[in-house]
């Protein structure tokens, strides 16, 4: 597999997804071009049925799929959303990549920067028992305001950091080993992380430093495998099992099944306050 060139992300991303997404879908028997003895080498839906299942013909969808073609009409467009059966959040993500949907993202200042810390800052005041907390920057950059959620993430070191970047905390060589032990689903958690790249750079949000810190780790197989289904998502709400650490005794487990949800102000949408109850 040769290592994707985020130069090209857009062209790279619509192939990715388009075949991806193909592959998920079951033919349907009663196309005229399902063919139930022919070769069906390939898991889910054929090329040919994809078309016809948009109304649209074979060379047209190949174009695509093949990154030769990003500006496809809003017919098109919504016609291959159909055949693939793609729900919401995949359809506002193929939009951003065929840029037929939202502006890029805005400049914003470092006043409403700080402003949003602060408001964010506040909120996480109002949960003083919550397990974990920490604010989730536009780069991805985690900023751990208090002791308990920095002693979480890096059990066992004496001076564990303030801030640090979610995309390097599960893939760096330094930190993998850390962030494998306190994350017990550590290969979903990872696979969230790429997604929420994903979106980020989907959108414009990705700044120079989080896009060369991605192209570093596609040198990676591991990281390249989860890379390439070009999956999107938006953590909001959801479950992580965690370990708290602060004993080596195996018969005092010390996982939690801690339940997240994710609050964002109108001063910087990219800024989020991440709460582990």
């Amino acid at each position: 597999m040769s290592v994707p060139d985020l130069r090209n992300y857009r062209k790279d991303a619509v192939s990715g997804f388009l075949r991806d997404r193909r592959g998920g879908v079951a033919p349907d028997p009663t196309s005229p071009v399902f063919d139930p003895v022919g070769d069906r080498r390939v898991s889910g839906m054929r090329r040919e049925e994809v078309a016809w299942a948009a109304g649209i013909s074979l060379v047209y969808y190949v174009k695509p799929e093949q990154g030769r073609m990003l500006n496809p009409s809003p017919s098109v467009l919504a016609g291959i959303m159909g055949a693939l059966q793609l729900g919401d959040l995949d359809r506002r993500y193929l939009r951003l990549l065929f840029g037929v949907s939202s502006l890029p993202a805005a400049a914003v200042s470092s006043e409403d920067n700080r402003r949003a810390r602060g408001v964010l800052e506040a909120i996480a005041d109002h949960f003083p028992e919550a397990t974990m907390r920490h604010i989730l920057d536009r780069d991805l950059t985690l900023t751990l305001p208090d002791e308990q959620s920095r002693r979480i993430l890096f059990p066992g070191v004496d001076d564990p950091p303030s801030q640090v970047s979610l995309v390097e905390y599960l893939f760096s060589p330094e930190n993998r080993a850390v962030s494998r032990r306190v994350y017990v689903d550590r290969r979903e958690k990872a696979a969230e992380v790429i997604r929420l790249v994903h979106m980020k750079l989907a959108t414009g949000a990705a700044s120079a430093a989080l896009r060369a810190t991605v192209q570093m780790l596609l040198e990676e197989p591991s990281f390249r495998s989860l890379w390439g289904r070009y999956v999107p998502y938006e953590n909001r709400i959801g479950t992580w099992r965690v370990d708290l650490g602060g004993t080596d005794d195996p018969a005092a487990p010390t996982v939690r099944a801690c339940r997240f949800f994710t609050v964002t102000v109108p001063d910087d949408p990219d800024l989020s306050i991440v709460v582990y109850e």
